[in-house]
């Protein structure tokens, strides 16, 4: 699309600037489909990969929104996006718990993604080469594993390819302000992107920033009332997306709430720097990162970070003019993690996650490509090694994107990287390795683990009961009622572990305690079953003959109902 006037100054180079037009020998048509296909080929790695215990069921096959296929009233893990638990449901219906479809699904809506993103540079006269670059990366960064491979986060290439499109229709009107078709779909393709994940409400913040790089020619009354509707959708889903946490009970005070006011600053500035240092050396990804402080302090980089931010903001104000790609992608990528930078410290989720950086890896992407290409026109003499060495570590991001790829291929591997890599999620990454291990058969390496989230994290009361379970597995009842009896201080209405708890004082012939227990676990649950024949012989074992044979063929009676299907 031309421009219509001259709005920036030429830059004194083609190389250093943000729509170069030189781009490669191979014809138009196949440009798109390029990192298209190379994001295929690298996700399809992870189309075996297991279906995680980090959300993954809960969002899928244990979420009632898709069993019972209600789309409308469902809330679930603090969320209400009934246009992704719509294709939950329908990868639940071709495979109930088969991770596959999930997983194929998930992959098709990052190659639609990636296509999208090559057109929106390219509409916003970014060049042939810039546009394919940006799209490369963003098709098989190791950032983008995250919402890719992992079931959980769909959500988040979904609203993507909403939002993108809603994008795609917006610059559609700039372009043409007398047409308002574009302008009423982009809203309504806005609305679907906050109906798929309610991340997506900085899609204003982003319509902001692309008015700012193309300066559409119509008054500032106009744009502004153009914009309204839109930020009225995001600050409807925004409440909505409060509601939806307290009514789930997700919006809880989270760890950071230890951090005082200069320590919560140093972790506002650090989070971007964290993303930037990421994204250029993508070494050490993990499903958690944590805030820790050393003999008190938060380390050095936190310190420095807001020098460095500071210079980053300076330094692309200062050359919007040389450098405008600079300001752009620094704005579009704040315009896209501006909802999950940590602000404040509510809820479960996380301060920093891979999966923010979804969108906003464009606008990085973006500063690198330019600056990359800036930096061959400045120094001539050193291009081909500086293009070399660009060529070099695109090639060693797609073998991090496809080693990235098979540490999430299940829990062992996702839950160990982390652990190898310094983050233990205040023991929970241990308690989760202790139960994967637990279910593969290594107990006694599963009792370390436990032992060590709860070393960590007193606290920790889940470890409590996965490791009581196992000492009754071991034989060591004395343990494993200790474990059970702290887990049930804090959690009365778990029917299952009131029995394993009276299991292991049957087995200690405190017979009376091992009754007591039963008769709480039938209380909670009358249909657990097996409390009839445990409790059956707890009274025959005291003397109590006539309601041990009762509880007995009660046992007997409920096993053959069950055989029948009645």
């Amino acid at each position: 699309m031309a421009k219509k006037s001259v709005q920036k100054p030429k830059p004194a180079t083609p190389k250093t600037a943000g729509r170069t037009n030189d781009g490669p020998l191979i014809p138009d048509r196949w440009l798109p489909w390029i990192p298209v296909i190379a994001g295929v080929l690298v996700f399809a790695t992870g189309l075996t990969n297991e279906m995680l215990g980090i959300d993954d069921h809960t969002a899928t096959v244990d979420n009632p929104a898709i069993r019972d296929f209600n789309l409308f009233t469902s809330i679930n893990l603090g969320m209400y996006a009934p246009l992704t638990w719509a294709v939950y449901a329908i990868a639940y219906a071709l495979g109930k718990d088969s991770p596959f479809w999930y997983h194929l699904f998930s992959l098709i809506v990052h190659a639609i993604n990636i296509y999208l993103v090559f057109q929106l540079l390219m509409r916003l006269e970014m060049g042939k080469r810039t546009a394919l670059a940006v799209a490369l990366l963003f098709a098989f960064h190791p950032l983008q594993v995250e919402s890719v491979a992992w079931i959980a986060g769909f959500s988040t290439p979904f609203f993507s390819m909403f939002y993108l499109l809603a994008c795609l229709n917006y610059l559609d009107y700039t372009g043409h302000p007398d047409r308002m078709r574009p302008y009423w779909v982009s809203l309504l393709l806005f609305a679907m992107a906050c109906l798929a994940k309610s991340a997506a409400v900085t899609l204003p913040l982003t319509l902001v920033v692309l008015d700012l790089w193309r300066r559409p020619p119509f008054n500032l009354r106009r744009r502004l009332l153009g914009y309204a509707p839109f930020f009225l959708v995001a600050l409807f889903f925004g409440l909505l997306t409060i509601y939806s946490r307290n009514y789930s009970g997700t919006n809880i005070n989270a760890t950071g709430t230890i951090l005082n006011f200069p320590e919560r600053l140093m972790v506002l500035c650090y989070t971007p720097v964290f993303y930037w240092y990421n994204t250029l050396l993508p070494f050490k990804l993990n499903i958690y990162y944590s805030f820790n402080r050393v003999d008190g302090q938060l380390p050095w980089p936190y310190l420095v970070s807001p020098v460095i931010l500071a210079g980053v903001v300076f330094a692309a104000w200062r050359y919007r003019r040389q450098a405008p790609w600079l300001w752009f992608g620094l704005l579009f990528f704040f315009a896209n993690v501006s909802v999950m930078l940590p602000f404040v410290s509510q809820g479960t989720f996380e301060f920093i996650a891979d999966h923010y950086n979804y969108l906003a890896v464009i606008g990085s992407a973006l500063m690198l490509v330019q600056g990359w290409m800036a930096l061959q026109g400045k120094w001539p003499d050193a291009a081909g090694l500086l293009r070399w060495a660009g060529y070099l570590w695109v090639g060693l991001v797609m073998v991090l994107c496809l080693r990235q790829i098979r540490i999430w291929k299940d829990n062992y591997t996702v839950v160990t990287n982390a652990i190898d890599n310094g983050y233990h999620q205040n023991g929970l990454m241990y308690a989760g390795r202790a139960k994967e291990l637990a279910k593969r058969g290594k107990v006694k390496e599963a009792m370390r683990d436990f032992d060590k989230s709860l070393e960590i994290n007193p606290l920790l009361y889940e470890s409590y009961k996965y490791r009581g379970g196992l000492y009754g597995v071991l034989k060591q009842y004395d343990k494993s009622v200790a474990d059970l009896s702290k887990y049930l201080e804090q959690y009365p209405k778990d029917a299952e572990q009131y029995y394993n708890r009276g299991l292991s004082l049957l087995n200690l012939n405190r017979m009376q305690e091992a009754i007591a227990d039963f008769n709480k676990t039938l209380e909670l649950n009358p249909d657990f079953s097996r409390a009839y024949r445990a409790r059956g012989n707890a009274y025959r074992a005291i003397g109590e003959t006539a309601k041990g044979e009762a509880d007995l063929a009660e046992w007997e009676r409920r096993q053959g109902t069950e055989g029948s299907g009645q």
